[in-house]
């Protein structure tokens, strides 16, 4: 099959969406498919939050017009246009949910600064809304991201549970090896001074709030303790000064994937606060590190949990973090689900269902 996988992010291993697609198009290509990652970026530079999504769709019409036909386009939902469909079978499949995300940001907009300008966001919502739906709708396939946005959307729209699926994420192929490195030179730590990590991007979905909570709380208690933030980008300004004068607060606003393994080595415990999220792939490589995991029951805790009883556990950490003994993931099978071949293996059979639907 010729599968189109559209990427809003540019093709960059750093962006999560990103690396989604450039993974699962390697792995579908292993399986003889002839997979196409691509990404609108560079959009123009007068483009802005507001009419960033109608340009991602319309670059994503244009180049299908010119590339295709393709047997399959595969698109987050905002990007399933009418015009898209004539290009190939639209399979939906999300990246992030699209929807809680945007009723999220609406609501915390209006929360933080209620008046003209958040009514105005608001309203200016309602259109990128009625795209996710309209795309949802147009799809021969919504695939969701984990078993956690299945559940939600068999809740929602049980009207479309005829063509509902779901995919599940890995990290990088490349990557593995330096995770599975790092997880057999770990050694337990149990007690006081633990090294804690947290990754990701600050933004108000991810929990941001939850872990200031903790922080607070943490930094009193356990004196010996100490915490890095990554990825966050600049939030200096985000926390007390003297959080980060005293060292027990560190940030890295940025960090390459090369580095990734170092960063996890240097921390015995994860967190993962999140409100809402699509999977969270700092989840599976903070296990895969072997870390202690502290998380929310968001995104890809549910599908993990089974693979990961000692090392992943409910947040807060508690006064004390008793050591567990490490699973072993050859043996109850992880690495064998969570693989890139498994992955498209199963994506797969769900596209073929798809395509049969379009040629009757």
């Amino acid at each position: 099959m010729r599968i189109l996988l559209v990427s809003h992010p540019a093709l960059e291993a750093e962006l999560g969406a990103a690396q989604v697609a450039l993974e699962l198009a390697a792995a579908l290509r292993d399986r003889g498919h002839e997979a196409l990652a691509w990404s609108p970026e560079p959009l123009p530079a007068d483009t802005r939050w507001w009419n960033l999504w109608r340009r991602q769709r319309r670059a994503g019409e244009r180049f299908a017009a010119v590339a295709g036909p393709f047997d399959v386009v595969d698109t987050p939902a905002i990007s399933a246009s009418r015009e898209l469909a004539r290009h190939g079978a639209l399979v939906v499949r999300s990246v992030q949910p699209e929807l809680r995300y945007l009723w999220r940001g609406v609501r915390g907009d209006l929360a933080r600064h209620p008046g003209p300008r958040a009514a105005a966001h608001a309203l200016l919502a309602l259109p990128r809304a009625a795209a996710i739906l309209s795309g949802w709708r147009r799809a021969r396939a919504i695939l969701c991201m984990g078993s956690q946005e299945l559940a939600w959307m068999r809740r929602r729209f049980p009207c479309w549970s005829g063509k509902l699926g779901r995919y599940l994420v890995a990290p990088a192929a490349a990557e593995r090896p330096a995770l599975a490195a790092v997880r057999q030179d770990r050694r337990a730590v149990a007690g006081p001074g633990q090294r804690f990590l947290w990754l990701g991007r600050w933004a108000a979905h991810k929990g941001t709030r939850r872990l200031l909570r903790f922080l607070r709380r943490r930094l009193a208690s356990s004196p010996a303790d100490v915490f890095t933030l990554a990825g966050c980008g600049p939030v200096a300004g985000e926390l007390p000064p003297a959080w980060l004068r005293s060292g027990r607060v560190r940030v890295v606003a940025a960090y390459r994937r090369a580095e990734l393994p170092a960063l996890l080595a240097a921390h015995d415990v994860g967190l993962f606060t999140s409100d809402v999220e699509g999977w969270g792939i700092s989840l599976n490589e903070m296990l895969e590190s072997g870390m202690t995991v502290f998380a929310t029951a968001a995104g890809a805790v549910g599908d993990l949990r089974q693979y990961f009883p000692v090392s992943l556990r409910p947040f807060p950490p508690p006064a004390t973090i008793a050591a567990g003994t490490l699973e072993d993931l050859e043996a109850n099978g992880y690495y064998r689900r969570f693989s890139w071949p498994e992955i498209a293996a199963d994506y797969e059979r769900q596209l073929a269902r798809a395509v049969e639907g379009t040629r009757r």
